[in-house]
């Protein structure tokens, strides 16, 4: 017999029990047999759905992150064009050819890029901020030389500059108590692949080198 207010085989908790237990058997079951026949319609369907409503913000990111890269590397190319011509310039002080030199030094450093991205370089001397003497590169004015790109040679045109110019002669290469400073300003135009943001974009480089002591023979 089963003790007086006990919940044996015949009481009542058990009765209560035995169809809880086999209610979560059959979803046992049931679970059981989706994993192992795969997602449900419904749940492919959810599945869809969230990668449709993913997809645009994933091309979004991928894009954006080419586009970057892109743009990145042309601003690149930029700083290590006008590096490279100053650094020439720099080195030719006084001479006649230490802009058309520059020129050709930043124009062996863009070739890496589209030929219609460049459009123009300045070789300047440099005021005390490191911009030319008109006060920012909106006007190549005193002491400064401005080359436009051909994009069909892949060149600067240093056959016709404009801007002020800046005759070799009158460089101070020779005082060392106030030497001058080469300034090489790079001007591009940068073309986007998919133009999902902006079709272009323009991307600007200066670099500053003072100038080299002259040879002497070029020294008053």
């Amino acid at each position: 017999m089963t003790p007086h207010g006990s919940s044996g085989p015949a009481g009542p908790g058990w009765k209560v029990a035995v169809p809880v237990l086999h209610r979560l058997l059959d979803e046992a079951r049931q679970r059981m047999r989706s994993s192992r026949s795969g997602p449900t319609p419904d749940e492919r369907g959810a599945a869809l759905v969230e990668f449709v409503l993913l997809l645009p913000i994933l091309l979004l990111i991928t894009f954006g992150l080419i586009e970057y890269s892109s743009a990145y590397q042309s601003s690149s190319a930029a700083s290590a064009a006008a590096r490279t011509a100053a650094r020439t310039a720099s080195a030719e002080a006084m001479l006649t050819t230490f802009a058309t030199d520059a020129a050709t030094a930043a124009a062996t450093s863009l070739r890496t890029l589209p030929a219609t991205e460049p459009i123009e370089m300045w070789v300047y001397r440099a005021n005390s901020q490191g911009l030319p003497e008109s006060g920012g590169f909106a006007s190549c004015a005193a002491h400064c030389i401005k080359y436009t790109w051909n994009s069909q040679t892949r060149v600067f045109n240093t056959g016709s500059p404009s801007g002020d110019g800046w005759p070799a002669n009158t460089q101070n290469a020779c005082n060392q108590a106030n030497w001058d400073t080469v300034g090489v300003y790079v001007k591009l135009d940068h073309k986007f692949l998919t133009k999902l943001f902006v079709p272009s974009m323009t991307l600007t480089d200066y670099a500053l080198f003072r100038l080299e002591p002259a040879p002497t023979q070029l020294c008053p």
